[in-house]
């Protein structure tokens, strides 16, 4: 076979892979919004058939079923923001600073992700338990990921906290209460900055 055959063949090999990748990230959207719009058991799979415009049979090709489905939602979420989230914790800012980022991010991310953090505001993720072992595993990052982050400021000496771990899940707690129930016609780094002022008066000085 010649290096050209073979390059073109790796080329449609990689188009085919980025086809479905697109495909089944339509898909996972389209049932977040309908998910975010009914209860896990109102949902079915023809009906999320019908809103992406394929057979159902062409969706049991990505998922293997409504509960795989439901979960991949959760996973491609969380993955996607856990992602970002990483590389601002890496970088070299102060731990003010960084943190202030990191909340802007998160509001942001779940702003335009609202089906999402519709489902995740009902918490149906009881339903089965590998929704709850899943949700349960990002909720444990996300709070060692603010754990790092204060940490990093007791040792600028930026914050003074004599619980890291109670200050983090103070802190993830606010944040979803605010993603929930706060005013969110205000920009995702106004409500960062107005979050961070309350906490940090509080948590560490």
């Amino acid at each position: 076979m010649s290096r050209v055959v073979k390059l073109e063949n790796k080329s449609n090999e990689r188009n085919i892979v980025s086809s479905r990748i697109v495909k089944k990230n339509n898909m996972i959207k389209i049932a977040a919004k309908l998910f975010s719009q009914k209860s896990f058991h109102d949902v079915t799979m023809d009906e999320i058939a019908e809103k992406v415009g394929v057979a159902k049979g062409t969706i049991y090709l990505y998922f293997s079923s409504k509960d795989n489905l439901y979960l991949e939602i959760l996973e491609h979420t969380f993955d996607s923001i856990e992602s970002l989230l990483e590389k601002e914790v890496n970088t070299d800012f102060l731990a003010p600073d960084k943190l202030k980022k990191v909340l802007a991010i998160v509001i942001n991310f779940y702003r335009e992700n609202i089906d999402v953090l519709k489902i995740l505001s009902r918490d149906e993720t009881h339903l089965i338990q590998e929704h709850h072992d899943l949700t349960e595993k990002w909720r444990r990052r996300r709070i060692e990921l603010y754990e790092k982050i204060i940490e990093k400021g007791i040792k600028e000496g930026s914050f003074k906290t004599g619980n890291t771990e109670l200050a983090a899940l103070i802190l993830y707690g606010a944040v979803g209460a605010v993603m929930v129930f706060y005013d969110l016609n205000k920009s995702p780094e106004a409500i960062a900055e107005e979050l961070y002022s309350e906490i940090a008066s509080g948590l560490f000085h």
